[in-house]
């Protein structure tokens, strides 16, 4: 349908914009400053209110003494203007956590046993105890704090060999989910099982943990395996 040239309708309207993530970010941005001015603007407001306020209370306007309990409560409700500014501070921290202007974290490391793929170099090992026959089970939390995705990562165990050469073999060692997507700046947690059948003898038993395509990236990992108690 032609439209006049005074017709301003919706046809008009840049709609390619609505959906720039760029031009809506902008958008938010400039909406969050004109609403931190217009609360600047209140604050000051109200501490010119505060002072004229006190120049028109019974004191005098030039007295250096210091306004009584009383006074300081009729003063707007409030004592002084301590809750006021403490709001405002509250206010602007969470202006500044929240503006969509701020670097985002990289993922922090959590209790338990951590995987840094970033890192040069593997962390502490994973010491687990079970009793035969049974199943020795534990958390491995992989971070990937860089910038970079690392794509698809495998873990691999090792046989599991004691002091005095018994072995568990590393078929019994299970890695749930057994590849792990690891994208720019994110934590996976992968759970570990080693199954320990009757025949296993008590003992210490040891071996690693790897990073399939990460030569550098390793953890030690020590099994306790103790007789079933009668």
């Amino acid at each position: 349908m032609d439209r006049g040239a005074g017709d301003s309708g919706t046809g008009d309207l840049p709609w390619a914009s609505v959906f720039d993530p760029a031009a809506n970010a902008r958008a938010l941005s400039a909406i969050q400053a004109e609403g931190f001015r217009a609360a600047s603007a209140l604050v000051d407001r109200f501490i010119r209110s505060a002072g004229v306020g006190r120049i028109a209370s019974d004191r005098p306007a030039g007295s250096t003494v210091p306004p009584d309990v009383e006074q300081r409560e009729n003063l707007y409700g409030a004592l002084d203007l301590e809750p006021l500014m403490r709001s405002w501070f509250s206010m602007l921290g969470q202006y500044l956590v929240d503006s969509g202007g701020s670097v985002p974290s990289t993922p922090p490391l959590v209790e338990g046993v951590n995987l840094d793929l970033a890192a040069s170099s593997s962390g502490a090992g994973l010491n687990l105890e079970v009793a035969v026959p049974g199943m020795a089970t534990t958390d491995v939390w992989l971070h990937n704090r860089s910038s970079e995705d690392l794509g698809d990562i495998r873990l691999r165990c090792s046989d599991l060999m004691a002091g005095g050469g018994s072995l568990i073999d590393s078929d019994e060692v299970r890695v749930d989910p057994a590849v792990t997507t690891m994208p720019a700046r994110s934590s996976r947690c992968v759970v570990l099982e080693i199954k320990v059948s009757q025949d296993i003898s008590p003992g210490v038993y040891r071996g690693s943990l790897l990073v399939e395509e990460h030569s550098d990236l390793w953890l030690p990992v020590a099994l306790r395996v103790r007789a079933q108690l009668e």
